[in-house]
């Protein structure tokens, strides 16, 4: 071996050596180079919005089964009417008073 070959050697280890350095994420309040470390981050923040994407079609899914529901059925509307109006709630009976005539 000779000295260019050394060197040459040398240089490469270097490089990539920096290289590691930069894609680790070790100098990133230096270099401003997140490398692996946004990545990782990145991949965590792509999974949960994963998660939240099925949660909404899920919720979809049920509001439009509820909506077919509402649309076709006249005890499911009534239902839903008092619901929101606040004349009965759940597993509640209603009596009415009315004086005798």
């Amino acid at each position: 071996m000779n000295f260019r070959t050394l060197s040459m050697n040398r240089v490469w280890l270097g490089f990539f050596a920096i290289w590691s350095l930069l894609l680790s994420g070790l100098l990133d309040a230096w270099v401003q180079s997140p490398g692996l470390k946004q990545w990782m981050r990145v991949g965590e923040t792509l999974k949960e919005r994963r998660q939240e994407i099925a949660d909404v079609e899920a919720r979809t899914v049920l509001f439009q089964s509820m909506a077919k529901q509402l649309e076709s059925n006249s005890v499911a509307q009534e239902r839903e009417i008092r619901k929101v109006l606040g004349y009965l709630g759940e597993q509640e009976l209603v009596f009415e008073f009315t004086p005798k005539e």
